[in-house]
């Protein structure tokens, strides 16, 4: 039932933010900014299940790798979020930059695991 509950807030955005820009082409991305903002913050409710999941599951792995990926995922949520926004406001080139941005600060936040990784394969070799 929620998932009708989205839809429909999605196509009234669509409809205001579409409104929005014939009249006044400035607040048309400020509309659609606001509209998205509210649609991840009620988004963020339904992610709980999933992350009690993975703290369930943080019990066969390390706290810490759990804390990266939950990290990593929010990172790539939203970065994509602000890269679809701005190729809805006809900036792809701005839109190119924040997903290479996202892209940097994702292996920034992997480091300890890449380190990890080659600590174990060091151990394994030796």
């Amino acid at each position: 039932m929620e998932l009708f509950q989205i839809l429909a807030f999605v196509l009234i955005s669509a409809m205001l933010t579409a409104l929005v820009r014939q009249y006044l082409p400035a607040y048309g991305l400020l509309c659609l900014l606001g509209c998205s903002v509210i649609l991840l913050l009620y988004l963020v409710g339904f992610c709980e299940p999933i992350i009690q999941w993975f703290y369930d599951c943080s019990e066969y792995l390390d706290q810490s790798n759990l804390t990266i990926l939950l990290k990593t995922a929010g990172i790539a949520l939203t970065i994509q979020t602000a890269q679809d926004i701005c190729k809805d406001a006809g900036m792809t080139a701005l839109a190119g930059k924040v997903e290479l941005a996202g892209r940097c600060f994702i292996i920034l936040c992997a480091l300890p695991l890449f380190q990890k990784i080659l600590d174990s394969l060091v151990v394994f070799l030796q």
